[in-house]
């Protein structure tokens, strides 16, 4: 062994990963459901709906541009929490693909990937998250937070 290997017992092993996805066909164009995604006047309206945990959006941050970042500042049950991130790909409106953190160290997805399908007039949103596979007991959360953030996105949309 070099004197530039680990042995076995100092390898840090990569923690697996899970995949989980959840889909919703919105009544808008790819277009459109995409900027909702980017532009802040528009996320802050739908991510972090009363619907979503009882969260409250108090402050967004939002660099629109390959390995720009973001960060919005939520508050929860009085506390409050910061979801970040850097974009790691913008493909109008193609597809969105983005890293994901929790400042109070909840269980999320590590990585994001929203497909957007135009049909016709309507927009089939696909949303696919990686995370660590030891927090497989809060995938069943992990989806439902997701899937309330795809549905709030879709009644703010059918207005």
């Amino acid at each position: 062994m070099s004197m530039f290997e680990l042995d076995g017992q100092e390898k840090a092993e990569k923690p697996k990963q899970m995949s989980l996805s959840v889909s919703r066909t919105i009544s808008a164009p790819a277009e459109k459901v995409y900027d909702h995604w980017l532009i802040p006047t528009f996320v802050g309206k739908w991510m972090f709906a009363a619907g979503n945990k009882g969260e409250h959006l108090i402050d967004l941050h939002n660099e629109v541009r390959p390995r720009g970042e973001f960060s919005y500042k939520v508050q929860r049950g009085g506390k409050d929490i910061t979801y970040s991130g850097a974009y790691q790909r913008i493909d109008r409106p193609r597809q969105l693909i983005f890293s994901w953190k929790a400042s109070n160290g909840e269980a999320c997805p590590n990585r994001v990937t929203v497909d957007f399908e135009q049909l016709d007039q309507k927009t089939k949103l696909k949303i696919s998250m990686q995370m660590d596979k030891d927090l497989a007991n809060f995938s069943d959360e992990v989806k439902q937070q997701w899937s309330n953030r795809s549905k709030a996105l879709a009644t703010l949309l059918s207005k």
